[in-house]
């Protein structure tokens, strides 16, 4: 993809708004919001953390590796880094168009080790696969995303993926099996037994992959090391309505994904006096396109009808998701154009499941609505920050 330009906002709203836009890849390259603003862009937007193609379907399997190595050209002056989430098997092919966009050195690859066997594909190969990738992006980890009780937490398998990371990565990060409000946990002793492993064997380990991303490129972790608020400009640039209190961001308002935005891009804690939905959302206006931010990573993904189909995916949980074909986000650059051009917001209401129980209120800040862990960016002496120093968020 080539740099794009400012869209006319007088456009009509299919433009903007997403509105009968076609999904195959030409229909991708030919929807400027998936394309960079390119001398219009905002500089704060190149300092979003950007994460690429996790929803249903997998970046590095050969039905979407199209697109994503697309997305992370478009990426190639992006200043923060941009994390892939991938359990795909060893590809020839994939690995080939890969070496296209290695020169794109804030990606991040996160390989998903469980010992499951998700798809088919054996331990043996995903082995193969993640020691080929670390050959192609230095910045490779294990990620045992998910532990499951009884499946994969015992300690023979613990160990298992502890050597793999100590024989290719030197890194890994700490996953857990999401609960029934959406929120990742996973058992004391196996957490403490997995660290144990790592800490024989010389591997760094992290609780978030925000942490793990933050200590590689020498940064602030943006989930833990809080100095705002800051770039208010910014929210008022993108239509939130809010007041500051007390050092914390406050909306009317809101939901996880806005609370996760929000810190993201202010470096400081959020309250939401009525939390309307669990889900990542955001409730900026932004016609048919949808905009989701995890707690780490804004979001721009492209949720396909296919995938390794894990029988723990929480995907097919979530409603405007499952197995459909859904574009989520919109290139970095163009999110002020998304939101003055369009004019409407997602309905929450419409949705069957808000991931919230029934009646339930008190939930208005993150550690309400996520499991919190320890950052371990601090812990280990970063490969490129130098001492006292600090990478600005956005600039």
């Amino acid at each position: 993809m080539t740099s794009g330009r400012p869209i006319d906002v007088s456009l009509q709203s299919p433009t903007l708004s997403g509105e009968d836009m076609p999904f195959e890849l030409v229909g991708f390259t030919s929807d400027p919001m998936q394309t960079s603003a390119g001398e219009a862009t905002p500089p704060w937007s190149r300092w979003l953390p950007i994460s690429v193609n996790d929803t249903y379907g997998d970046p590095f399997i050969p039905e979407q590796i199209e697109n994503t190595t697309a997305k992370l050209a478009s990426l190639s002056d992006h200043n923060a880094p941009i994390a892939i989430f991938t359990k795909a098997g060893y590809s020839s092919r994939v690995l080939e168009r890969l070496g296209a966009v290695t020169h794109i050195d804030r990606a991040v690859i996160f390989y998903s080790l469980t010992g499951l066997d998700e798809g088919g594909i054996s331990f043996e190969e995903r082995v193969r696969m993640i020691a080929a990738l670390k050959r192609l992006f230095p910045n490779t980890l294990v990620f045992t995303r998910p532990i499951i009780r009884n499946r994969n937490d015992d300690p023979g398998t613990l160990r298992r993926l502890s050597e793999v990371a100590a024989a290719h990565t030197g890194l890994l990060v700490l996953g857990g099996l999401h609960d029934a409000k959406k929120r990742k946990k996973i058992e004391n002793s196996v957490e403490d037994q997995l660290i144990a492993y790592c800490d024989e064997l010389g591997v760094k380990t992290f609780h978030k992959t925000s942490c793990a991303a933050a200590w590689l490129h020498g940064r602030d972790c943006w989930v833990h090391d809080l100095k705002g608020p800051r770039n208010l400009d910014v929210l008022v640039s993108l239509g939130y309505e809010f007041g500051v209190t007390d050092g914390r961001v406050v909306l009317e308002q809101g939901t996880t994904g806005d609370i996760n935005f929000i810190r993201m891009i202010t470096s400081s804690e959020v309250f939401v006096h009525n939390l309307v939905s669990n889900y990542n959302l955001l409730t900026l206006p932004s016609g048919k396109r949808k905009l989701e931010s995890t707690s780490s990573w804004f979001a721009w993904s492209e949720n396909i009808d296919t995938c390794l189909d894990c029988n723990y995916c929480i995907i097919k949980q979530i409603e405007y998701l499952k197995k459909m074909r859904v574009r989520i986000g919109v290139h970095p650059s163009r999110l002020p154009e998304i939101v003055t051009g369009a004019r409407t917001t997602i309905d929450f209401e419409r949705f069957r499941l808000t991931k919230l129980p029934r009646g339930e209120s008190g939930r208005h800040t993150y550690g309400d609505v996520r499991v919190t862990k320890p950052c371990r960016a601090r812990v280990y002496a970063s490969p490129t920050r130098t001492s006292g120093s600090s990478v600005p968020r956005f600039h």
